[in-house]
């Protein structure tokens, strides 16, 4: 195990093995088929699965947004002693409540016997690179998936054939308006389609030393000031996540899975990518290529195969890692916002942990982002957890694919232990789940952070029941959470802020996507990155 110097009194975490809980295939059993995050094929779960809200959840809510003031900051059954920096409950949020909850955090682990001072935060063993020069394929898969990937025999990190790509007029999804990828927003049974018109302008990201795949959105009037703000959507989805989205006239919701009956809009909202380029941010959007998932995935169902086209993080968080990474290099003077959805909210975390692990190593080329960084705003997230890992779903048990590799990696939601994955993220506790939020601290050692505080704020929808009875099918109150007092504002939308735009197979996880798309969770984030 390797160790640093500038390590607090009560110890630091180390990079080298370590034990893990509740590995690939450990899960609850049960019986329900189709039930990934993300996932639509095929009907994904059954009306009364884990994580539906029965009969307890809103219905004809109009346009489902309360605007500004759908907001709650650590109130009534929300994360608890998360805190706020705007005057909702709970303690405040900032570098020195940060310090004074990392020191609470030490004490109460020593007190417990805890030894962070040999607490990992490389990667989990069970996660290790395959260590194979040959690119995956559907005969290969079960070597590859569950496992980080390099990029270079990394299948999804490829350029060719982008929907929003102005070169793309042969591929089989060439550039029609920028948004029209043939299938989540196109004329196809899960995309509407999309009949927004004037969609925002842009093109395939060219940076170099990123090989991979992003977009990025034309900037006219850039403010410089500002932090470059990249975006990183979920498990199924592509960068139009975070555009702008309308049904044609007379499409009813999808609202089988989550129970929230609405009117979807009848005029299309801008979404967070034309709101930023609105506001002068310097916009990317990274692109995990989903599309190409079928062609290493066996994908002729949803129970024991990829039909979802899910990804795990050994897909995604290598790609992320790699455009963070550019993006600081060729903008040595900026700083950079990351926001993150679903899955991509731990895609995010563990994207800038691999790169600190990097630095840590002493590895050519390696950055430490954390002085670099200046947001970390992350809706819907599975930091403890999600709902397709607890009966009847049995993906992580029965499933060898991306698609159940990547609830392995999550957890249980109804009764969370950490698991192999989230070890080295989160550290005991959460110890590790805020990087530099008080300037100093990282990873269990001080002096990290080039004196740069790190501004961490998750958004979630309101539990309907607290712990038990959810209204967003895949995500909770407890799951996107981060346990720092002080470090983080964990922060609440209504149970009425929902994506009223029927974006993603008619608006399916309508809820899930409130924390992004509502227009109450737009305004938060919009408020946070000029905080």
């Amino acid at each position: 195990m390797l160790a640093l110097a500038g390590c607090m009194v009560l110890g630091c975490g180390t990079i080298g093995g370590g034990t893990t809980d509740a590995g690939p295939g450990s899960t609850d059993g049960g019986s329900t088929a189709d039930a990934g995050p993300g996932s639509t094929d095929d009907g994904g779960m059954t009306d009364g699965g884990s994580g539906s809200t029965g009969d307890g959840g809103t219905t004809d809510g109009g346009s489902g947004s309360t605007g500004d003031g759908g907001m709650t900051d650590g109130g009534s059954g929300s994360t608890g002693d998360g805190g706020t920096t705007d005057g909702g409950e709970g303690p405040p949020v900032g570098p020195e409540a940060c310090r004074r909850g990392i020191s609470a955090k030490l004490e109460e682990l020593r007190a417990q016997g805890v030894d962070v001072e040999s607490w990992s935060f490389a990667d989990a063993p069970e996660m290790a690179d395959p260590g194979l020069t040959e690119r995956q394929s559907p005969s290969t898969y079960l070597q590859y998936d569950g496992r980080y990937r390099p990029l270079s025999n990394h299948p999804g990190c490829s350029t060719d054939n982008l929907y929003y790509d102005k070169a793309n007029t042969s591929g089989t999804t060439p550039f029609l308006d920028g948004n029209n990828d043939g299938r989540w927003t196109g004329p196809g049974p899960f995309g509407g389609p999309n009949v927004a018109t004037g969609h925002i302008d842009g093109d395939v990201a060219r940076i170099p030393g990123f090989p991979c795949a992003a977009k990025e959105y034309t900037q006219t009037f850039e403010d410089t000031s500002k932090p470059i703000v990249i975006l990183v959507h979920g498990v199924s989805t592509r960068p139009h996540a975070w555009e702008k989205f309308l049904l044609p006239p007379g499409t009813a919701i999808n609202s089988a899975f989550e129970r929230v009956n609405f009117p979807p809009d009848t005029e299309a909202r801008d979404q967070l990518a034309e709101r930023l380029i609105a506001a002068h941010y310097r916009v990317l959007a990274v692109d995990f290529r989903t599309d190409l998932v079928a062609s290493v995935d066996p994908t002729t169902n949803s129970t024991t195969e990829n039909a979802a086209g899910n990804v795990d993080h050994g897909w995604s968080t290598p790609i992320l890692q790699s455009l963070v990474k550019a993006v600081m290099k060729n903008n040595p003077t900026r700083q950079v916002a990351l926001v993150g959805h679903s899955v991509g909210v731990t895609v995010v975390r563990d994207a800038l942990r691999r790169l600190y692990v990097e630095h840590v190593k002493g590895e050519p080329g390696a950055i430490n982002p954390f002085p670099r960084l200046s947001h970390v705003i992350l809706g819907s997230g599975h930091n403890h957890g999600v709902s397709t890992y607890d009966s009847p779903s049995t993906l992580c048990r029965d499933n060898r694919t991306m698609r159940g590799a990547v609830v392995c990696e999550m957890g249980s939601r109804a009764s969370y232990v950490q698991t192999y994955f989230h070890r080295p993220l989160n550290g005991p506790k959460d110890l590790f789940a805020t990087p530099c939020a008080d300037g100093d601290f990282a990873f269990g050692r001080t002096g990290q952070c080039g004196g740069n505080v790190v501004k961490y704020y998750t958004l979630a929808m309101t539990d309907i029941t607290p712990g038990t009875n959810y209204q967003d099918f895949y995500a909770s109150e407890s799951t996107a959470r981060l346990d720092m007092p002080g470090c983080v504002v964990n922060a609440l939308t209504t149970l009425n802020d929902y994506d009223t735009s029927g974006y993603f197979n008619k608006g399916f996880i309508a809820n899930h996507y409130g924390s992004v798309r509502s227009e109450a969770g737009l305004a938060r984030i919009l408020e946070v990155l000029e905080m």
